[in-house]
């Protein structure tokens, strides 16, 4: 029999209590009238045997199942003293019947999908026993839940009530690899109070953004739903929870920095807010032109030429350790917007620092206030650009250099989605 590796489907329609743990079926009332079906065999440490069947003195048909079964491997069980002709799997916690199919022989059933881990599921049969008589018989099967090791849990990037500026990416950070891909994308849903296109892109096995095709609208509000639990993300591999997450979109903010005139201009909703002399990466060490975010801020911070990956000899000229103010980070690689007094001197008129973009501690306590994550930086005119930290998957680089087909393509369904609508409530 085969199955299909689709997510675990959430349990079904009609409620079963859970008997013990290996089963023996109670027959309807069209049967003569019979001793009690015996109990499950047990091993000898008292837990349940694989199987059980109906006691010898217990006629009719039973419905024979191992019980806990394992969420890895599909449900299934077997009839004994009959044919099953047609079968119902639901389950305890409602929803629709388990999908499956009755042998060509009618004594066993095979789910088309993975059961539900921790999920106890009722089955009722239709089943003609060896003297031709139809009767319904019913049972109950408990599915093992998921050890540590079979889950695999993520976090999100935003976190729930932020404001985030308009090119802000949700991003889905998971503890382990991923391998079925589809089946996370198809478990989450993004909602915005102002519907836009959007699409899902996969930055290596275990990073996962949304972002939109152009912008999100200012002052909208967005919803993801990721309904992970128990979702096969591989193998043996399943979602460990499900998520709801909420924020808020702010105003449309986006700063250009010209490596040529040394200038930071910051516009908000479409007006300037200031223009301030800048300073970029001395020649060996250019800031990369490209399209940056703010990641996030920090009022101060401790750079070092080692941590940067320069120098950590204190010997060499290129070699550094400060204590800097009002710092946002645009890259993990190490790329701020950040105070620098030692090179006021130098901005406006050259490119002085190790890549990070320099202002006065004036104009960067007023961009750091200003900044939100999610904001857009674009730097043009330097000798470097930032094909490196793209290929690399840096968080900074990744959601806004390149195409919208290319991004798209990054997505396991290679599908762009409009956002479902958000409602006031």
């Amino acid at each position: 029999m085969s199955f299909s590796a689709r997510t675990p489907r959430s349990p079904a329609l009609l409620g079963f209590t859970a008997a013990a743990a290996l089963l023996s079926l109670a027959l309807s009332g069209c049967m003569p009238k019979a001793s009690a079906a015996g109990q499950p065999s047990t091993s000898a440490d008292g837990s349940p045997s694989a199987s059980a069947s109906a006691s010898a003195s217990s006629p009719g048909a039973h419905i024979v199942a191992a019980s806990p079964q394992s969420p890895l491997k599909p449900l299934s069980f077997s009839v004994s003293g009959g044919t099953m002709t047609s079968v119902v799997v639901t389950s305890s916690a409602g929803g629709q019947p388990m999908p499956g199919k009755v042998a060509t022989s009618g004594t066993s059933w095979g789910s088309d999908d993975l059961a539900y881990p921790g999920a106890t599921y009722g089955v009722s049969a239709l089943v003609t026993d060896a003297q031709g008589m139809v009767q319904t018989v019913s049972a109950s099967v408990r599915v093992t839940r998921l050890s540590n090791t079979s889950t695999v849990g993520y976090n999100v990037t935003p976190s729930g009530d932020w404001t985030v500026g308009v090119n802000a990416p949700i991003v889905i950070r998971f503890y382990k690899p991923i391998h079925d891909k589809a089946a996370v994308e198809r478990a989450l849903t993004v909602y915005s109070s102002t519907p836009i296109v959007g699409a899902w892109h996969w930055i290596g096995s275990q990073e996962l953004h949304f972002r939109p095709q152009t912008a999100w609208v200012p002052h909208s509000r967005v919803r993801l739903v990721a309904a992970l639990d128990g979702v096969r993300a591989g193998p043996t591999l399943f979602g460990q929870n499900s998520t709801t997450l909420n924020f808020s979109v702010g105003d449309a903010h986006v700063t250009k920095v010209d490596g040529k005139t040394h200038m930071l201009t910051v516009y908000v909703a479409g007006r300037k807010y200031g223009s301030w002399p800048t300073s970029l990466g001395r020649p060996q060490f250019a800031t990369r032109s490209g399209n940056y975010i703010v990641l996030l801020k920090e009022p101060t911070r401790r750079m070092t030429s080692c941590s940067a990956s320069i120098t950590c000899d204190p010997k060499n000229p290129n070699y550094y350790d400060l204590v800097v103010n009002w710092d946002a980070r645009l890259t993990w690689s190490g790329t701020f917007i950040h105070s620098a007094p030692w090179s006021v001197a130098h901005q406006g008129v050259s490119n002085v620092s190790h890549g990070c973009i320099n202002l006065s501690p004036a104009h960067a306590i007023d961009f750091y206030h200003l900044a939100q994550y999610g904001d857009l930086v674009t730097v043009t005119n330097t000798i470097r650009n930032a094909s490196d930290l793209v290929a690399s998957g840096d968080p900074g680089m990744s959601d806004w250099n390149g195409t919208w087909t290319a991004w798209v393509a990054g997505s396991a369904l290679h599908q762009a989605i409009t956002t479902s609508p958000l409602s006031a409530g």
